[in-house]
């Protein structure tokens, strides 16, 4: 994942070794100007060229911060940007199964909370950790020029303090898992109560959500605080060990320098480069935190980018292997991961130009026909054909420029009913825009607007009633100009008056395409050219209205009920009038 920033982390680490070599350069110089104090030796110019050094030192020191500041900011842009780019790459290319499989909160996650916590991790504790070999190894030999006892102190306490910092690692490892967990459930509570809040109101539920939201957050603060401890308690080691070496290196200094094995100068250098010394195991230890959140993200993204996205295709053969046009599935088998399955042995035939009605009980498979369709899953046995040939012989970006959908519930973006049609075909005139409106019933509506086809939709289709999303929907599929036109539950959420005006639509667009119907209400699919009725993942019955009536006892009862239902609804609307 460091495609693009290693350039930055060795740029990064290469200006911490500038800053430590004008430290050490800042070092000889001072400690040399403080010596002659007491022992003048140094002539004017000698003097100068002390205070000179100990000026370009620090001015190289200054500058080294700043650019290191700079280069982990731009490293933390570049990889904010990196990683969101492949998180959001990965998530468009998941078919339907894997996109709930993931989840909004973990795609909130990831792409939010997890991409700032790795960004810390290349920006600030690769370079350290980098720059934690080269820097001790530097002032080793430099100090170990001067006072052998020190050098081999402070070397051996950095190489204790790593291996002590990896057991507390371990341990936070661990928390850390319990808190990526505890984000995800108070994400996703917080998320699922945005959604569903008017239920909640309607049944009293709120004060309920706000309770179980409040347990989640605390569970979370829990989590937080308990890596916070384990950092803590790593900073007062590593910061203990630190300071009792420097300590311990300052009186061995003391007690050279009263046996004169140490020039005064020496032992002030001593003093100043022990402090320096631990310089990288402190940029370590600070950037260690950052690391950890880094690695867990990291796990949830890695699997997140490793996830099996390819789609099975096979260049087409010279001729279709069926001369038949067409949608064909042939005993098709069908199961969602860790579930019974959905699709056993099911045989279809959707007939070119005529209209093809899929119909069952909840749960019978019919929105799992309409993903296979669609592409959106593989069969795990079985084929399906597309016009004679099959479907991996297509790739996905062809097969939907000839097979769309009209889903249950249309996605709305925020914006103009313009930007939300040429979704479709960026290239639409406004005379073609105007003429799909008017054909599935929106246009004496955008007549009475101001901005007409620039009326705005409101914040994710708010301004819009449930039919007018619907028909912006068929609109849309109008407008790709396919050939194949799936229609999933397309009037479930709408009132009646939207669904005439629909299912007129849908009658009209019979005329000139292939229609696939999926639909509860089996009133409405009666002049269907061909209908099979699913049950339990398995098709139960095929044939006309009419056949089906007198051969399919499970469509007779489900066309009963529906009538008993209708008939109740009307006695309601009677009475109320």
């Amino acid at each position: 994942m460091t495609g693009g920033l290693k350039r930055y982390i060795f740029g990064i680490v290469l200006l911490h070794v500038l800053v430590l070599l004008g430290t050490v350069w800042f070092a000889d110089a001072v400690s040399g100007f403080l010596g002659d104090l007491f022992d003048p030796q140094m002539t004017g110019a000698q003097l100068r060229g002390a205070i000179g050094s100990a000026a370009v030192s620090a001015l190289v020191m200054l500058v080294g911060q700043v650019l290191i500041g700079e280069a982990e900011f731009l490293c933390n842009a570049r990889a904010r940007t990196n990683l969101r780019e492949k998180i959001l790459d990965k998530i468009f290319q998941l078919d339907v199964g894997r996109i709930e499989q993931l989840g909004a909160a973990n795609a909130v996650n990831l792409a939010a909370s997890g991409v700032e916590s790795m960004q810390s991790y290349y920006s600030r504790y690769l370079p350290s950790l980098i720059y934690c070999f080269v820097g001790p190894v530097y002032m080793f030999l430099r100090l170990y020029r001067v006072s052998v006892p020190v050098a081999v102190l402070l070397g051996v306490v950095t190489i204790c303090i790593l291996p002590l910092n990896n057991l507390f690692r371990s341990v936070i490892e661990k928390l850390k898992s319990g808190y990526w967990n505890g984000l995800h459930d108070l994400t996703a509570n917080y998320l699922e109560g945005l959604r569903g809040m008017t239920t909640l109101i309607l049944f009293n539920r709120d004060e309920q959500r706000t309770s179980e939201l409040k347990d989640l957050a605390y569970r979370f603060y829990s989590n937080i605080m308990d890596v916070m401890k384990i950092n803590f308690a790593s900073f007062l080691m590593n910061y203990g060990l630190i300071y009792s070496s420097i300590v311990a290196a300052v009186l061995i200094a003391c007690v050279q320098l009263g046996r004169g094995d140490l020039s005064l100068r020496s032992a002030l250098l001593v003093l100043m480069l022990s402090f320096s010394f631990f310089s990288s195991v402190r940029e370590l230890s600070m950037a260690g935190h950052y690391a950890l959140n880094g690695v867990a993200a990291a796990q949830k993204v890695s699997d997140l980018l490793e996830m099996d996205v390819s789609v099975p295709y096979e260049a087409p053969k010279a001729a279709p292997e069926r001369q038949e046009k067409g949608i064909t599935l042939d005993h098709v088998r069908f199961a969602y991961s860790g579930r019974n399955p959905v699709l056993q042995d099911v045989s279809m035939r959707i007939e070119e130009g005529k209209v093809t009605a899929i119909v069952g009980p909840s749960g019978c498979g019919k929105s799992t026909v309409a993903a296979l369709l669609m592409r959106f899953l593989e069969p795990e046995q079985g084929r399906l054909y597309l016009d004679g040939r099959p479907y991996h012989e297509y790739h996905r970006a062809e097969l939907r420029k000839r097979v769309i959908m009209v889903p249950q519930r249309v996605g709305i973006f925020t914006g103009t009913v313009r930007e939300n049609l040429l979704m479709a075909d960026p290239k639409a005139t406004d005379a073609e825009l105007w003429s799909v409106c008017a054909a599935v019933g929106l246009e004496s509506w955008l007549r009475t607007c101001p901005q007409g086809l620039d009326a705005p939709v409101g914040n994710a289709g708010a301004r819009l009633s449930g039919g007018q999303r619907q028909k912006i929907g068929i609109a849309r599929a109008l407008l790709s100009r396919a050939e194949y036109i799936l229609f999933d539950e397309a009037t479930s959420s709408v009132d009646m008056e939207s669904e005439a005006d629909i299912w007129r639509c849908i009658r009209e667009l019979s005329q000139s395409h292939t229609v696939i119907i999926i639909s509860h209400r089996l009133s409405t699919i009666r002049s269907a050219d061909r209908i099979y009725v699913l049950s339990a993942g398995s098709v139960a019955g095929t044939g006309r209205h009419a056949e089906l009536l007198a051969a399919c006892p499970l469509y007779e009862s489900m066309v009963a009920e529906q009538e008993i239902l209708e008939k109740m609804g009307e006695e309601v609307q009677h009475h109320g009038k």
